[in-house]
Order: C-alpha cells, then sequence, then structure tokens
C-alpha cells in the first residue's frame, strides 16, 4: 500500500496518510514549467522531517520513489530521502549516480545498486524496490540495476527525512524533489513505468455556470414566452427549462436538449392556462446543471387579430434585438441553421435597423434603448467594417468587423446588401428626429454620411455602363461579373443609385439598366391575374418585399406598372398556384400558402410556382400583407393555431416547413426574419413607407427617372 505521498505542491503534506512534513531551512516552492509544483532545496539546510510513525518503518519489502533535478552534487552523499540506518535514497560515493541501499540485507556484497547518470539538469524519475529477495533501481522508467540478496530490512528508530540524512548529518541535497512516495510493498517493473509516465491528471471540471437572472414570463394566445439575461460564461452549453402547473407541484423538463438562447416560447395551444417556470444553466463539460433561477409564472389568453399581429411582430423583433450580435448589434446571418454566432448579414442588418423602429413605435423597447441600438450598429458600421468604394460586403464577423467571404470571388462590396443597409438607414435616420437630443442626431449624422459615401457609379464598372454590377472584389476586381437587371429584389439598389447626392448615376439607367432586359415586363394573367411585370408567375415572393420594406409602391407608377398592383396580383398568383397544388403536396391550400427563397429539407432554393419542393416559408405570405391582408391574416391564423406546435419557435415561426417530408426548420435568417414585422407594420400603420419616403432625396429620384402619380 501506499503509506507515504507528498505530492510537494505548495505544501509538505502527506496526501495518503498523516505523516506530514515540517520544513527546516529555507526550501523554496518552485512553479517549474515541466513539473509544475515543487520544491527546491539549496543543499545548505534545507530538509523536510516527515516523522517517525511506525507505518513508515517495514522490513519484508519497499518502493520508494520520487522526481529529482540535480542542481549540483557538491558533497560526497547528497541525501534524497532517507530512513537513518535503516534505507537510503542518495547520490553516494562521489560519483553522479543514485544509490538505493537497505541496511540489514546481506548476501551480494554491499546492500546497494545505482542509477545512472543524473547530473545532467533534467528531471529524472528515481525508484529504488525491496521484494525479499532482490533489490532494484529505477531511472525514467527503466530497470538500471538489480542485487539478489536477502534477509530484513533494519528497523531502528530513525525519522524519514526528505533532503537529508538524520543518522549522518550534513548530507543535505541541491536540487529540486517533487512527488515522493513510499509504499510498504513492492511494486511491479509494470507499476514503476507507470508512476515515471503518468497519464496527465484532468483539470477539474470548471462549476456550471450560475442560475440564470431575471427571468420573465408573458402570456399570449395559446404560449407562454420566457426571457432571461444571457450568460456568456465558456462553459455554458444552454439551458434547461422547467415547468408546473403550481408553484407547489413537481416541475418538468421541457427541452430534450440544451436550449442554446436565453429566449424560449413554450407553444401548448391552449387559454387560460397558468404555468410555472424556472430555468436552469446547462455546463458543456460534465453535463451538470446549475441551480434552478426564480420561480416565474403567466397564463396564456385568447387574442384578437390585431393582438396576434403584434405579438408575432414582438416574437419576431426579439431575433434583432435579443439575438442580435453582442459585440456590433449587427443582425446574426442564422440562429440553428449553421452559421457561426459571428457571421452577420449586413442585408439582414438593414432590415434590422427598420425592425428596431417597429419595436421602439410598438413599445416593445423604450425609443432611448431603441437610438441606443441603433448607434451602436451605425457606428460600427462606421468604423470597424471594411468597405468597397462604399460598399459593405454581404457577411461581416460581427465581433472584428473583418469581412467574411460569401463565396469563392465574392470577399469585397456587395451593392445589392448594401442597398438594404441603406434603405434601414434612411428609415432611422427619418424616425430618430429629436434635434435635441444628442444620441439621435449622432444617428442621423452617421446615417447621412455613409450613404452619401456608397459609390454607386463606380459599381458601374465601366464609364459607359447604365448596368450596376453586383460585386467588386479587392482581391479579384469584376470576376464575378453579375449585372444587376430585374425584375428581382434589386430595384431599391437602382432607385437608391439614381437618388444619391454624392455618387448618382444616370436615370437613364433605371430603363436601360434595371428594366433593360427583353423579359423585364411580362403581360401574362395566370389564374386569372394580370401580372404586368416579372419572370413567369412572378418568380420568388420576396422579389415584392425587400425592395418596398422601405419604398413605397402605393399611388405611383413607372412606364410599366404600379407596383403595388404588381405585388398583390404576383401574391395572389402565388396563393393560387398553392390551391391548384399541381405537384401535389401535401398540406397547400388556401391557407397553407407562399413560395419564396429559404431553407429546405435538401438544403437552401429559392421556391416558386416554377421551382417547388413542397416548401413553405411563413415570411412569403406574411410579407405579403400590405397587398392581400384578408388572405395573409387568414394564413397567419392557420399557420397559428393548426400549426404552431411544430412552427413556432423563440422569434416566431420558423424559416419554412414542408408537410410532405414532415419536415419543420429547426431555425431562422435574417433576412426571411425582417420583412415580417417590417411588411407587417407597413400594412398597419405604413410606418417604414412613411420614413423612407419621407428622405429629401427620394422624390426628386423619382421625378428624374419619370414616375408618375394619378
Amino acid at each position: 500500500n501506499l503509506v507515504g505521498y507528498w505530492q510537494l505542491d505548495g505544501d509538505a503534506n502527506d496526501a495518503a496518510g498523516s505523516n506530514h512534513g515540517i520544513l527546516f531551512g529555507d526550501p523554496t516552492w518552485m512553479d517549474d514549467p515541466n513539473r509544475g509544483w515543487c520544491l527546491s532545496f539549496d543543499g545548505d539546510g534545507d530538509y523536510i522531517d516527515v516523522g517517525e510513525d511506525p507505518s513508515l518503518t517495514f522490513t519484508e519489502a519497499i518502493t520508494v520513489a520520487c522526481w529529482i533535478k540535480v542542481h549540483a552534487f557538491d558533497r560526497n552523499w547528497n541525501a534524497i530521502i532517507t530512513k537513518g540506518d535503516d534505507w537510503v535514497l542518495a547520490r553516494t560515493r562521489d560519483d553522479n549516480r543514485i544509490g538505493f541501499l537497505c541496511l540489514g540485507l546481506t548476501g551480494g556484497g554491499w546492500p546497494e545498486v545505482y542509477s545512472d547518470d543524473v547530473n545532467d539538469e533534467d528531471w529524472h524519475h528515481i525508484a529504488g524496490v525491496y521484494d525479499g529477495s532482490e533489490l532494484y533501481i529505477y531511472q525514467d522508467g527503466n530497470s538500471i540495476n538489480s542485487k539478489s540478496v536477502r534477509g530484513s530490512i533494519n528497523s531502528k528508530w530513525s525519522r524519514v527525512l526528505i533532503g537529508e540524512n538524520g543518522q549522518a548529518k550534513n548530507r543535505f541535497w541541491n536540487g529540486y524533489i517533487d512527488e515522493v512516495r513510499i509504499y510498504n510493498l513492492a511494486l511491479t517493473a509494470d507499476e514503476i513505468v507507470a508512476l515515471a509516465n503518468p497519464e496527465p491528471i484532468a483539470p477539474p471540471p470548471p462549476p456550471p455556470p450560475p442560475a440564470p437572472n431575471d427571468v420573465t414570463a408573458v402570456g399570449h394566445d395559446s404560449r407562454i414566452d420566457l426571457k432571461w439575461q444571457f450568460d456568456t460564461d465558456p462553459n455554458l452549453a444552454g439551458y434547461n427549462i422547467y415547468r408546473a402547473d403550481s408553484n407547489d407541484c413537481p416541475f418538468t423538463k421541457l427541452n430534450d436538449s440544451p436550449h442554446p438562447f436565453s429566449v424560449y416560447s413554450d407553444f401548448f395551444g391552449q387559454n387560460d392556462r397558468t404555468y410555472y417556470y424556472y430555468v436552469t444553466s446547462v455546463a458543456i463539460l460534465e453535463g451538470g446543471q446549475s441551480g434552478p433561477s426564480n420561480i416565474v409564472s403567466a397564463t396564456s389568453y385568447a387574442m384578437t387579430d390585431e393582438q396576434l399581429m403584434t405579438s408575432v411582430q414582438q416574437a419576431v423583433f426579439r431575433y434583432f434585438w435579443d439575438y442580435g450580435h453582442p459585440v456590433s448589434g449587427l443582425a446574426r446571418e442564422g440562429y440553428q441553421l449553421g452559421h457561426s454566432t459571428d457571421t452577420c448579414t449586413s442585408g439582414g442588418t438593414g432590415m434590422g435597423l427598420m425592425a428596431i423602429c417597429v419595436g421602439a413605435e410598438r413599445g416593445f423597447v423604450s425609443r432611448t434603448e431603441a437610438a441606443g441600438r441603433v448607434l451602436q450598429v451605425l457606428t460600427f458600421l462606421e468604423e470597424n467594417v471594411a468597405r468597397y468604394h462604399g460598399a459593405w460586403s454581404h457577411w461581416i464577423n460581427g465581433a472584428t468587423g473583418e469581412t467574411k467571404p460569401f463565396g469563392e470571388f465574392d470577399d469585397g462590396g456587395d451593392l445589392v446588401e448594401t442597398s438594404y443597409v441603406i434603405q434601414g438607414m434612411l428609415t432611422v435616420r427619418q424616425y430618430f428626429d429629436d434635434p435635441n437630443d444628442p444620441v439621435e442626431t449622432e444617428i442621423r449624422d452617421r446615417a447621412t454620411r455613409m450613404w452619401e459615401q456608397v459609390e454607386w457609379d463606380w459599381y458601374l464598372q465601366h464609364p459607359d455602363s447604365e448596368v450596376l454590377y453586383w460585386h467588386f472584389s479587392p482581391n479579384y476586381g469584376w470576376q464575378m461579373n453579375h449585372p444587376v437587371t430585374g425584375y428581382n429584389e434589386c430595384m431599391i439598389t437602382y432607385l437608391l443609385a439614381i437618388a444619391s447626392p454624392t455618387h448618382p448615376i444616370p436615370a437613364a439607367c433605371y430603363y436601360n439598366g434595371w428594366a433593360g432586359s427583353d423579359d423585364y415586363t411580362n403581360g401574362n394573367t395566370y389564374y386569372d391575374y394580370v401580372q404586368p411585370v416579372g419572370p413567369e408567375m412572378g418568380g420568388s415572393l420576396f422579389f415584392t418585399h425587400y425592395t418596398h420594406m422601405g419604398f413605397d409602391p402605393r399611388d405611383k407608377s413607372d412606364a410599366y406598372c404600379n407596383y403595388f398592383d404588381n405585388s398583390r396580383n404576383i401574391s395572389l398568383i402565388n396563393r393560387a398556384y398553392c390551391i391548384e397544388n399541381p405537384a401535389g403536396h401535401a398540406g397547400y391550400s388556401d391557407l397553407v400558402w407562399g413560395l419564396t427563397a429559404s431553407f429546405n429539407p435538401w438544403g437552401y432554393s429559392a421556391h416558386s410556382p416554377t421551382s417547388d419542393n413542397g416548401t413553405i416559408a411563413p415570411t412569403a405570405a406574411l410579407s405579403a400583407m400590405p397587398y392581400v391582408p384578408d388572405e395573409s391574416i387568414a394564413t397567419l391564423k392557420e399557420f397559428y393555431y393548426t400549426y404552431g406546435e411544430n412552427l413556432w419557435g423563440p422569434f416566431g415561426f420558423v424559416d419554412a416547413f414542408n408537410l410532405s417530408q414532415n419536415w419543420f426548420a429547426p431555425g431562422y435568417i435574417a433576412i426571411d426574419q425582417g420583412p415580417i414585422v417590417i411588411m407587417i407594420e407597413n400594412y398597419r400603420t405604413q410606418l417604414c413607407w412613411n420614413l423612407f419616403m419621407a428622405n429629401p432625396e427620394i422624390q426628386p429620384m423619382l421625378d428624374a427617372i419619370g414616375w408618375t402619380s394619378p
């Protein structure tokens, strides 16, 4: 058995028993880069006395082992660990070896065996063993020497000393000693090897993160929403959410795996239900969890259509507010869909700016809080993020501002994404209009400065070009060579480029560039609805959303159509296609419709009536609310009340679902979230339309192009 174990990790206590050591002289504790804490002896009076307890006296077998590093062999004898005239592990006889001597043994001459040279400024593991018939010495796990002997080891009265010999004084050790062990048995060769080559000792697991703070519960129709303060503890794997029928009932865990964020929506599909909740933090290592948070409760209740729309907007708003990047405030690209949490989207950030205006107006946050967040975003975009002739990249590292390539050659300016940023900036410039508030003044100044710095004319690529180009790379130039032409989501890019007060493109670019392709106009009738502009059956519905988050299409027309009417008819065509359901996809109906770009069971695709795999994205029908309010609201309610238990999550309806595959997306993307909160508000109050259109640059641009009003 191990009868004495002095780790020498800052004290001389016996980890195997009670033979705690007392230090004499002035040995020094050292933090060695190879061994960690150990004890340094100076060869002049330093030693440890671990006593004379009978447990340290044995005659028939023994193992003594330790780690040593020689400073100097400056005496004929330098003791490592000894028990007087019983046994000795020491440098002996004026050479560079260590000897193990067991007095009282007979046969084979002097009862001592020797190691190899250890005077080389390296650490060595030394072990002396007597098994009743053989004496051994091991160096670094290798058997160096052995001798056949017989008899019993002396058992005289002697104290066990580390660094000195009590019976032959002034034989002090000059060097390091660490991890001293004494056994009352003979260890095997394999056991000695294990001591000399120990498995790395794993550090103890860190404690679980603290219990969540500031947990709140709010009742909604068919659900209760929980929020708490997010913890940045590096050992945080997520959270567990527990629910009970009363404060005194047993609590049941609701989630199968740690919930990744500090917002949770418990959708149970019933009203007038009161539930109690607490939340715990779950550790990555060892899987432990904190104690419970404060207990909170709330009650679900039936909502009117207006209340339900507000509830949906608030849930989607949380994506940009609660899930916004903690360093920059930028909109993260996605949630639970495989994106790094540092990957942020410039276009989604522009949508987030507009959503914050809605949040402030609806009272989800205060105006002061909203202004602070908007200024955080604008400051980061201006001071930390690379720009390419004024344009931002598609993806941005939200912690550092560095460009994150979107593709092999797409590592620079993205003019279309930039136009969504500017659309958002011009919206917040009008919303935060208090001339006496320094934060709101700075918002307006920064937004104006960045708007005026975008070199729209640079993105024509050639001096005589009338077409904008989507991408410019500092490394590959115009390698992607992607012209921006319609009809699609990019009308706003041309409108802003023509409106620019500092780097405008000619107004003729609208018809010769944006609307210059042969297939821009359509004129066909689908399902009894005339479609003036756009691809067959309208394409993906986001074509009708992105430009018109800010740009109000009502009461104005270009040479081809009124785009409110065009968007309304495309929405109705999309719905009628789903009602007809020519491919027989599960679930399609007058209440389940909406084909647009989204995730699907196989990846990501721009879904449309001509590219349909059975995937419905809630953003498609919900963001069409300004155009087809009755149909859109009916679908919102169908999604919510019929499919909510699978389709609803912490930030509202998940990105998409496919009933043929029984698949519901596990998360969200920013550019599908943004239009929901913004376009519902444009239906309800026209807030973002009114703000964007109030910018003084907009009407002169429309006049220059030749837009007309009734």
